[in-house]
């Protein structure tokens, strides 16, 4: 006799019973006040997966529940009606099989976040409207100067000078986008520029003052471009998504995922990142090289530039944690 619990499908209360799984083919529930018995040929038996309990449901609606799974198919191998293994039970009964299948499923899942996530990324942003880099970047020049920016103290010749060299650089571009340059003051990040999702360009004052010739500063610019031109906010939207769709994918219960949901994302954003930085780059060499205008000057302005970053910049904004190295990007000397 096989010790469980009977349900009667009436209520969610289980009565403690036994079953019997006799040899003249008949299933009976031992214990209870009716009389419950059906042939097992008519039973439905769970398949066995690990320790979980086996539910054995009759012909009327009611359920036995028993952990003892050794007895169970130890009675049906018996009247030669044991089910075959499921495939959980048999995974779980191999463990070589299950650790390769993870080590499978981890080299997939890097791969896929390394190249896969960013490439559908790429291709999504390349549909989406110029509508949607705009929406990003809603509000955020006004939050930086609430922040750590003040007006630019550039004489307004000098930001006429260089605005027309911007309007030069971007007339002919039709992606939709709408450039514009800005300038600041930013004590916080010192000499900077960066670019927001719609086509705003940022030039900090201080990027302007160690500058030593306007191509410098256009080869600044023509980076920045790079990032509208790349899409590269959206893309970095993009990607943490897909990141955070796979991690739920893989680990489903996401009020317990909250804390790694959260935190994938940021620890994938450096590495994306430095990936957008060497296509800005890319961009920005290219565009000096067909306006014949010496790459040197990005180099130059990019090794004065990082230079610049002492412990106080360091401490108010961590800009270049997602750049790649600079001896990766320009070619600093001594001169530079």
């Amino acid at each position: 006799m096989i010790p469980g619990k009977y349900f009667d499908g009436t209520s969610s209360t289980g009565a403690t019973a036994s079953l019997a799984l006799g040899a003249d083919g008949i299933a009976r529930v031992l214990g209870l006040h009716q009389r419950v018995e059906a042939p097992v040929s008519e039973l439905e038996i769970s398949e066995r997966v690990g320790n979980i309990a086996r539910r054995i449901r009759f012909p009327g609606g009611g359920v036995f529940e028993t952990r003892e799974n050794d007895a169970i198919d130890e009675a049906l191998e018996s009247m030669e009606m044991r089910p075959a293994a499921g495939w959980v039970h048999r995974l779980e009964s191999r463990w070589r099989m299950v650790f390769s299948a993870l080590v499978a499923v981890a080299v997939i899942s890097v791969v896929f976040v390394h190249w896969g996530i960013p490439a559908m990324a790429k291709q999504v942003a390349r549909v989406l409207p110029a509508e949607a880099d705009r929406a990003i970047g809603i509000g955020t020049l006004e939050t930086f100067d609430r922040m750590m920016f003040d007006p630019s103290k550039l004489p307004a010749e000098r930001r006429s000078a260089l605005t027309r060299r911007f309007t030069d650089m971007t007339g002919a571009l039709d992606d939709g986008h709408v450039y514009r340059l800005e300038f600041r003051k930013a004590d916080a990040i010192g000499a900077n520029a960066f670019a927001l999702p719609s086509g705003i360009v940022v030039v900090t004052d201080e990027l302007v003052d160690i500058a030593k010739s306007d191509d410098e500063i256009v080869a600044v610019l023509a980076h920045e471009i790079g990032h509208v031109r790349g899409r590269h906010a959206l893309r970095q939207i993009l990607q943490a998504a897909g990141v955070s769709a796979l991690a739920v994918a893989l680990l489903g219960d996401l009020s317990s995922l909250s804390g790694i949901l959260s935190a994938a994302p940021a620890l994938l954003t450096a590495k994306h990142s430095r990936d957008f930085e060497r296509e800005a780059d890319s961009f920005a060499k290219q565009w000096l090289r067909e306006n014949r205008i010496a790459e040197s000057s990005f180099d130059a302005i990019l090794c004065r530039m990082t230079g610049t970053h002492g412990p106080k910049e360091k401490e108010a904004v961590d800009y270049f944690s997602s750049h790649p190295a600079t001896d990766e990007r320009a070619r600093c000397t001594p001169e530079n």
